[in-house]
């Protein structure tokens, strides 16, 4: 037995074969809109229709508005933690940079201390075997 209204089928063509559907959003016909495109009723003009038709296409816009200022604050959220992200990986690349410097810097650092300090001993021991020797060389 089957129903006595017409079902609204939709019909695509993709690589020369021809697909029927009755279920619209399963064939990407008229259904999904909310997804696909918010926005697409919020500025519709519903000027010329009467009863249900009007009923039906304010109820449309109404939704569609609704949809289309919750989509745009989604999208805005997403600047802004995209925004926050690239700060966030700009102060982390600022800080191994700053860091590795600092690292430099100190390695330097410790390199020109183990120098000088060589140097230093060096210098006392060559000063203590100067001693010694001048010492060595008073007693004999």
């Amino acid at each position: 037995m089957s129903s006595s209204y017409v079902q609204p089928i939709a019909i695509q063509v993709a690589d020369d074969q021809l697909t029927i559907s009755t279920n619209l959003r399963s064939a990407g016909g008229l259904g999904g809109w909310e997804q696909d495109d918010p926005c697409r009723y919020a500025n519709q003009s519903c000027k010329g229709k009467m009863f249900g038709a009007l009923k039906r296409c304010r109820r449309k816009r109404e939704k569609s508005q609704a949809l289309c200022k919750a989509h745009d604050r989604k999208l805005a959220e997403k600047k802004k933690i995209q925004q926050e992200k690239q700060q966030l990986m700009t102060a982390l690349q600022h800080n191994v940079t700053d860091t590795a410097e600092k690292q430099q810097t100190a390695s330097t650092a410790m390199i020109a201390g183990a120098a000088v300090g060589g140097v230093a001993i060096l210098g006392a021991a060559i000063l203590l075997i100067a001693k010694k020797k001048k010492a060595n060389s008073k007693s004999t």
